[in-house]
């Protein structure tokens, strides 16, 4: 069902198969209202390429119903790809409630064939404890009528997603999740995201899925319902999430709102579009302003699903090339409460040891690094663990050591006439990782990382004491630090010195221009 091609970090390029069809992940699922289909699901096929959309199982029920039984869901939208029925948990956060019992619910789903089903759950939305524990409660007493019916009726024809609530609370939604685990469901789909996200609380809905998927693990896919804005789509796949739905290109296009990878812009303050979607390619700002309201919003809806799908695409391709780190903290400047989230990223050590472990070892293209907290990647933290336990711990080393700046090469003779020694060990310094030992000099990543000099300024206390350790891991005796043309290196060396000089260990640095 379920086939991973490609990761980096906890996202996943993965190929997920329900019978003869077939989408990859990361999936954009937009929602589709089967009443009124303002941008059919059809034309997204047709012109972005879309393998799956998500529509509303309790709307066709109660509106569409005996056509919906003789069709099949797939003839109600005219869309021969994936489809995903929600089950009305909409409308109980919405109104309250939903005339149908969870039993009637899940036949539905079967008999219209949809393709991916829920249970009819109960959202929790943003509400206080006491209430949170009913949602979940109820929640789970409908999922279990929900596999009953299912195994009454025999062979199912959808895969089932166990909707997993409890909101803000995350105790609530760890139970959740654990008790669902154990369940027979193909995938999973965690609710009641939309409120965080309207009030920009992202750091907390970022909890909320790395909660659930401590709990999960990373086996089956991971649904997340109503992501919103696709600002942040790089950093819910990143925490492990496969597939997501939003109505928000047609939400924000009735609210005259233009979505781009970084925010939204309101259509009477746009002066030149920052797009060239066939939308924008051909049609001015001001002529979009003149037009019908009802062409207005389905132009403006038509460039925002550009946006979200183009945005998978620039996810998708970080993934193989192993910067989707990169790519979160490019994004995270997109809006101060995205960064404070992305900065919880960073300083989660269990959530970076998670990532660390799914991470590749290498990458096809090089890694750029911007600050010091580019550092805490989790690409960075291993190859420096490797270097100290693969190279420096290990036994046999010289004892004597010379350091060279990274961006120069000496001949070995050269070095042997300058410090007077025959027999010696030559490493570098000004790197992210501390000291690079020769023979590493060249391999993946030492030599494949860009970085300002800044980096090695800001950091350059951190890095001094990450140098010391290597040098006493190795347990050289003698120190020779060859002097750069560079100030900030010649800083660094300086700093370097003064603390070999107080730990006692005999060092010089010899000017060499």
């Amino acid at each position: 069902m379920f086939e991973v091609l490609a990761e980096d970090l906890l996202g996943r390029i993965g190929r997920l198969k329900i019978r003869n069809k077939q989408a990859e992940t990361p999936l954009f699922l937009p929602v589709i209202n089967p009443i009124t289909q303002s941008i059919s699901a059809k034309w997204m096929k047709e012109n972005l390429r879309a393998e799956a959309v998500i529509t509303n199982a309790y709307i066709i029920f109660k509106r569409l119903r005996e056509k919906a039984l003789e069709e099949g869901v797939h003839r109600i939208l005219d869309f021969d790809g994936i489809i995903m029925t929600d089950s009305g948990g909409y409308q109980v956060l919405e109104y309250g409630d939903v005339e149908a019992t969870p039993e009637e619910i899940a036949l539905f789903e079967e008999e219209i064939r949809t393709d991916i089903a829920v249970p009819l759950d109960i959202p929790t939305g943003i509400c206080g404890k006491e209430k949170a524990e009913e949602t979940v409660e109820k929640t789970l007493k409908n999922v279990e009528i929900t596999l009953n019916v299912l195994k009454e009726r025999g062979a199912r024809r959808a895969l089932w997603a166990a909707p997993i609530q409890g909101g803000i609370h995350l105790d609530l939604l760890q139970r959740c999740a654990e008790i669902e685990k154990e369940m027979d469901f193909d995938l999973y789909a965690l609710g009641s995201p939309t409120p965080l996200m309207e009030g920009y609380r992202f750091e907390k809905l970022f909890e909320m899925i790395y909660t659930v998927r401590k709990v999960t693990g990373l086996g089956r896919p991971l649904h997340l319902f109503g992501a919103g804005h696709p600002m942040i789509f790089p950093f819910i796949v990143a925490l492990g999430v496969d597939m997501f739905d939003s109505a928000s290109y047609y939400l924000y296009a009735k609210d005259e709102r233009y979505i781009t990878s970084t925010g939204t812009l309101r259509i009477d303050r746009i002066d030149y579009f920052p797009c060239n979607c066939p939308v924008c390619s051909n049609i001015a700002p001001d002529e979009l302003k003149e037009m019908e309201r009802n062409e207005r919003i389905r132009l403006i809806a038509t460039h925002n699903l550009y946006t979200c799908f183009k945005e998978i695409r620039e996810i998708k391709q970080a993934i193989r090339d192993g910067r989707l780190m990169e790519l979160l903290e490019i994004r995270a400047r997109s809006h101060p409460r995205l960064y404070q989230a992305f900065r919880w990223i960073m300083e989660n050590e269990e959530l970076l040891k998670f990532m660390e472990d799914h991470t590749p070892l290498s990458s096809r293209r090089g890694i750029n690094l911007f600050n010091g907290l580019s550092l805490k990647r989790p690409r960075i933290r291993r190859a420096k663990r490797r270097l100290m336990e693969r190279y420096f711990k290990l036994p046999g080393h010289e004892k004597n050591l010379v350091l060279i700046p990274f961006n120069r090469k000496m001949s070995f003779e050269k070095l042997k006439r300058i410090i007077g020694e025959e027999d010696f060990e030559i490493a570098y310094y000004g790197s992210p990782y501390g000291l690079i030992p020769d023979p590493l000099r060249y391999t993946y990543p030492f030599s494949q990382t860009n970085y300002p000099r800044t980096l090695i300024e800001e950091t350059s206390e951190n890095l001094v004491k990450l140098m010391i350790e290597q040098l006493k891991a190795g347990g050289y005796e003698r120190i020779h630090i060859i002097s750069s043309r560079s100030k900030y290196l010649r800083d660094l060396a300086s700093k370097l010195l003064e603390t070999l000089h107080e730990l006692g260990i005999d060092s010089n640095v010899i000017n060499q221009n």
